[in-house]
């Protein structure tokens, strides 16, 4: 597996793994080809869609040797930073299987999985169903109608994208008492379609306070990696 450790907004704890956005995404994506933060850094850093092909054919062993590579480290693992679980418009079932067929071995082999996670706007069941036995499983949502459809495909776990801006403006660009102001407004939870959101730390505060798996200059936060809670991304 093609790997990267951390970066400024997940911090140095984790192992991220991507695959190139679009070719691994459902079509039905609120960002694909629109505000999507993974395609703007294939177009910024033409290595990063090279590096995520380099995941769409999947080896059991290969899996099986980063979750130990992580283990060692005392690392967490990031799943699709960039891209998603779909291959040719649906499900990746030979690249699911494999994780879990690679989990089982390292469980076997006398280890406990590191903590891993990852948010997925592919409301399908065979992910909460497979792959919730050993990661944190979130439903990207966007709105009560994906909720509805995340639920009733088994997901627990959800991530709000406030895409539409309900619940905050988009984040000034600059820094700044605006962009200051932004933060500060930001709830600490809220309540969407029946369930309870936690605003993600990382986003209210700012990473030079908090990161997901923290650095030397911030906490972690480990909210979502060990999924504790529901969270709510603003519109940053």
């Amino acid at each position: 597996m093609k790997t990267a450790d951390g970066n400024a907004k997940l911090g140095t704890g984790c192992i991220v793994v991507s695959r190139p956005v679009g070719d691994t995404c459902p079509s039905t994506c609120v960002y694909l080809d629109k505000d999507c933060y993974a395609l703007q850094t294939e177009r910024q850093y033409k290595n990063a869609r090279e590096a995520g092909f380099a995941n769409v054919i999947t080896e059991i062993g290969k899996i099986r040797s980063m979750l130990i590579d992580a283990i060692k480290r005392g690392k967490s693992i990031r799943f699709h930073e960039r891209g998603d679980w779909f291959l040719d418009g649906k499900l990746d079932e030979k690249y699911v299987d494999n994780v879990c067929v690679a989990c089982e071995s390292v469980i076997k082999s006398g280890y406990t999985l590191p903590d891993m996670w990852f948010y997925t706007h592919i409301y399908d069941s065979r992910l909460p169903s497979k792959l919730g036995k050993y990661m944190a499983v979130y439903a990207s949502v966007h709105n009560d109608d994906d909720m509805q459809s995340a639920k009733v495909a088994g997901f627990a776990l959800f991530a709000w994208c406030d895409s539409d801006m309900k619940i905050a403006p988009k984040r000034p660009k600059r820094k700044g008492p605006k962009r200051d102001a932004w933060h500060n407004n930001l709830p600490k939870l809220v309540v969407l379609s029946g369930e309870t959101f936690i605003t993600c730390p990382e986003i209210r505060k700012g990473r030079d306070f908090v990161t997901c798996t923290g650095n030397k200059n911030s906490r972690a936060c480990k909210m979502c990696i060990t999924g504790k809670k529901n969270v709510l991304f603003p519109n940053h």
